[in-house]
């Protein structure tokens, strides 16, 4: 069959032309960052959460020639920052601050969440992660967590502990102890840690669960004394409190809080793959380790795709925390 010179000059032009778009993504890859990046942080300005990631974004943005701007939105437990994320262009401009609370625990409980952690985030990294901790003031006559255990098996109900809210993952630790502890404590739920870490230090709770981030701060100031922390090893941040394993109580292992950063989905493998590297690089310097140790956590090196794994590991270790607690939406 004869082909007309016209259809032979329109195949050439046609293969050239998709030649063109099957480069597009790798060239812009290539030039990656060509203008400034938004970073959508779910805390407010000047918050633990807001210095931790500016460890991360001022030296990065000088790695790669381009500034990485903070865009603040709080609120929900950090899902409208993440939503945020998951709505934005996947061209690796706009990229976020994800929490094991907000990307792995709030989908089983918001059914208009607006977001999938496994279909509408591209991982990153995970930057930050620390156990979550059981703490009572530093004048306390509760010494050990037994004693705590003790005291509220004795006048049951009595015992109080307070948690950044309902349903946050501090919550469900306390809702576990008391499940596998045998034991009936009174959960206090606050609209943030800050309120409660007030209301402990003013003597009108018995304890908090708290962070890294808030516990270890608070005991190098002499402020609290930690009980038990959750995980299968003690927190080298807090290296002489026994883990809740230790102590006895069993099912708590799992939980841990961690930070990290994520990209809309069909975000390109390449742009994730150099904000990844970059990212390990930096959190692999003594100076970001030293940080880390005076703000409560320890920097986690770990693949995109090794954090995808983390997450759905949590989704599903979430699930069944909460279906062994019986916590429902507030």
């Amino acid at each position: 069959m004869r082909i007309s010179r016209r259809s032979a000059l329109a195949s050439a032009w046609a293969g050239a032309l998709m030649i063109a778009l099957t480069g597009l993504p790798a060239m812009a890859s290539d030039n990656y960052p060509a203008k400034p990046v938004r970073v959508v942080v779910p805390y407010a300005p000047g918050g633990t959460g807001d210095l931790v990631f500016r460890l991360i974004t001022d030296p990065l943005g000088a790695r790669l020639g381009q500034p990485f701007v903070m865009d603040y939105h709080a609120g929900a437990g950090g899902t409208i920052g993440v939503n945020a994320v998951a709505q934005a262009t996947p061209d690796g401009y706009s990229i976020g601050v994800g929490s094991s609370d907000a990307v792995a625990l709030a989908p089983h409980f918001y059914q208009k969440l607006g977001y999938s952690p496994l279909t509408d985030l591209a991982p990153i990294a995970i930057v930050a992660e620390m156990p979550l901790v059981l703490v009572v003031r530093s004048d306390s006559p509760f010494r050990t967590l037994a004693e705590f255990l003790q005291a509220a098996g004795a006048k049951p109900g009595t015992i109080s502990y307070g948690t950044p809210g309902h349903g946050s993952s501090p919550h469900i630790m306390g809702e576990l102890l008391s499940r596998n502890a045998g034991v009936e404590l009174t959960h206090v739920p606050y609209k943030g840690t800050g309120p409660a870490i007030q209301d402990l230090l003013g003597g009108h709770i018995d304890a908090i669960v708290v962070s890294g981030f808030d516990s270890v701060p608070m005991e190098k100031a002499g402020r609290i004394h930690p009980l038990a922390v959750t995980g299968g090893q003690r927190y080298p941040l807090l290296a002489q409190t026994p883990t809740f394993q230790e102590s006895g109580i069993e099912g708590l292992n799992d939980l841990r809080v961690w930070f990290g950063l994520f990209a809309p989905s069909a975000t390109p493998d390449a742009i994730i793959g150099r904000l990844s590297t970059e990212i390990d690089s930096i959190i692999s310097t003594p100076e970001f380790i030293d940080r880390a140790a005076e703000l409560g956590f320890v920097p986690v090196r770990a693949t995109p795709g090794e954090v995808r794994q983390r997450v759905q590991d949590d989704v599903r270790h979430f699930a069944d925390m909460i279906r062994t607690t019986g916590v429902r939406p507030d």
